[in-house]
């Protein structure tokens, strides 16, 4: 009983952080118009991945020297404080005049909105195969590892903390750079460089120069991913940006479940690596038909 209990309170604690970022993701076109979005979403990028680095260590350390009880009241009071600090916040009222549907009518409509429009469609379908490709050379990781370079806990723990310094690095690049002028040149060398530094991990036998891959793979992670990010935001309506955002949360939770199903056991027949050049190979292909694609020439 207390298990199922557990896992039920587990379920709502990972579904809310979801329906928050969407929502921030919508309100942050109104609130940062003055300065550029680009810029923006690298800050964010960067704090996002200082936490999701330092969240691991921080509540590992709080679970050794408490209990479980205790740490999830640190979770409710965190909340709290969370929902305080955006309770002072005066956001710009939203436009009702549209006449409310059901839930299954909203869906459609958001789903028809997105894939009407050619360069919204486009955006989604990239950031879904985008996510299914980087899951060889990203989630699995830590397996290519073991198997090439050995199961030791300092190879592990250089490989996931890499990762994050590249995509904090990524952050900060694109927060001062704020890409090129084109969004679209900017996402096609994003899915090119992302894609060659899959090529490069799949072929390296030397572990520091897959640790150096591993941090520029980051950097170009942070780099398409911001770079989608701010495209949506830009050239999405106003009353649909919660739609589009939600399809935006819907292709990543879709495709990376789908490509774990189906690298993970494809990596106990195939070498890992020949997966990682052939996902690095796809993600080329994907870069070259961004960068060529006319939705893509215009912004």
């Amino acid at each position: 009983m207390k298990r199922k209990v557990i896992l039920s309170i587990t379920f709502f604690i990972s579904l809310l952080p979801m329906l928050m970022n969407q929502y921030g993701g919508c309100k942050e076109v109104q609130e940062i118009s003055g300065i550029s979005y680009m810029r923006y979403n690298g800050i964010n990028a960067t704090m996002q991945s200082i936490v999701n680095f330092a969240a691991p260590a921080a509540a590992g350390t709080v679970f050794a020297i408490s209990t479980l009880r205790m740490m999830l009241m640190i979770d409710i009071v965190t909340a709290i404080l969370g929902t305080g600090l955006l309770s002072c916040l005066a956001l710009p009222k939203q436009n009702t005049s549209i006449e409310k549907a059901s839930v299954f009518s909203d869906m459609k409509i958001g789903v028809k909105y997105a894939f009407a429009d050619k360069l919204i469609g486009k955006l989604l379908i990239i950031y879904g195969l985008f996510t299914f490709f980087c899951v060889p050379a990203g989630y699995l990781a830590g397996l290519l590892v073991r198997r090439v370079f050995g199961d030791t806990y300092w190879y592990l723990t250089a490989v996931e903390a890499v990762g994050f310094a590249g995509m904090m690095a990524g952050g900060v690049i694109m927060s001062t750079w704020g890409g090129f002028k084109h969004r679209g040149k900017t996402l096609a060398v994003g899915l090119f460089a992302f894609g060659s530094f899959a090529i490069g991990m799949g072929f390296s036998k030397n572990f520091i120069f897959y640790l150096g891959l591993m941090v520029c793979y980051g950097v170009a992670l942070t780099m398409v991913q911001t770079a989608i990010t701010t495209m949506l935001q830009e050239k999405t309506d106003t009353s649909m940006q919660g739609r589009v955002f939600g399809l935006l949360g819907t292709m990543y939770a879709g495709f990376l479940p789908i490509g774990m199903a189906m690298f993970g056991p494809l990596a106990d027949i195939l070498p890992l690596q020949w997966i990682m050049i052939g996902s690095g190979i796809a993600l080329i292909v994907i870069a070259g038909i961004a960068y060529y694609s006319r939705e893509f020439k215009t912004i």
